[in-house]
């Protein structure tokens, strides 16, 4: 049952997934949310466990997006029709809400610190907005900083999809409209940027998910590619995987989207028109630079 809701095969027991949005794996643990259903489906398998959340009163979720994890397995997802995040524990229980509607523009996603104490949370923005940024809270849910507003300069964004927390707590932010990834400190003090706009694979055409590894590679799906593509901490392309296929096998996509990478170095990644989670693993060592 859970391995035919992770991989989007169904039966008759069981409801597939819907449009599934982002991912988010730790120890076990792994969170799909799904936009449409308006919640988010957890897979505990140590447990061998699968239920959803965001269905039940002060923890109900209306439209779904962007989900995180700290340390402690707590969950954390945006909820685009409440305009603010919602955490849970690692049984779905709710626990509080971060931030509120006047925050944002367009809340996106959602990255935390290993520890917990710092929220980021992505605005993405509009077409006519200029609140494409990111806004810090701390684990009480107070916002203590705002990092870039929009533009086409280093530290400045133009329509960010996606963000996360690396293990030595930088931040990276998939600038999409900008095609690129942009690397901030802890403190959210710019450090660096890379990737350009193109045609082929070391490019961007329509990144949409990020992630970022224990050795700092980055991965990130592209809407267009109809793959995911593997970056060094310097942006030199180690790896594309992943294509377009009029037959829904392996590796072939019609709109990747969420992607996450555990400690174990299992991918985990979502394409929203297939319905299905595909999980790879990466069977040697590749260093960062």
């Amino acid at each position: 049952m859970l391995k035919s809701l992770a991989t989007g095969v169904t039966d008759n027991e069981i409801s597939a997934l819907v449009k599934p949005y982002d991912i988010a794996a730790r120890n076990g643990l792994i969170v799909v949310t799904d936009s449409l259903l308006n919640v988010a489906h957890v897979f505990d398998v140590p447990r061998r466990k699968m239920f959803a959340i965001g269905w039940r009163k002060e923890g109900k979720l209306n439209g779904p997006l962007g989900v995180a994890m700290d340390h402690q397995q707590n969950i954390y997802i945006v909820d685009s029709g409440r305009g603010a995040v919602v955490k849970y524990d690692r049984l779905g229980l709710y626990l509080q809400t971060i931030g509120q509607q006047s925050d944002f523009s367009r809340v996106t996603d959602v990255a935390v610190s290993l520890d917990g104490k710092k929220i980021f949370v992505l605005d993405r923005g509009g077409v006519d907005s200029s609140s494409h940024r990111v806004l810090v809270y701390n684990e009480s849910g107070k916002k203590i900083k705002t990092i870039g507003q929009r533009g086409h300069n280093p530290g400045n964004f133009n329509h960010p999809t996606q963000i996360a927390v690396a293990t030595n707590g930088n931040l990276y932010v998939l600038d999409a409209g900008n095609f690129r990834v942009q690397i901030f400190d802890e403190a959210g003090n710019y450090l660096d940027h890379w990737g350009k706009a193109g045609n082929r694979t070391g490019n961007f055409a329509r990144p949409r998910g990020l992630a970022v590894d224990h050795l700092n590679r980055v991965f990130v799906t592209d809407g267009a590619y109809q793959n995911f593509q593997i970056f060094n901490t310097s942006g030199q392309l180690l790896l594309d995987v992943g294509s377009g296929g009029g037959v829904d096998q392996p590796g072939k996509y019609i709109l990747p989207a969420g992607i996450a990478v555990d400690e174990t170095q299992r991918i985990y990644v979502v394409d929203q028109i297939r319905k299905k989670i595909e999980v790879f693993k990466i069977l040697s060592p590749t260093t960062s630079e």
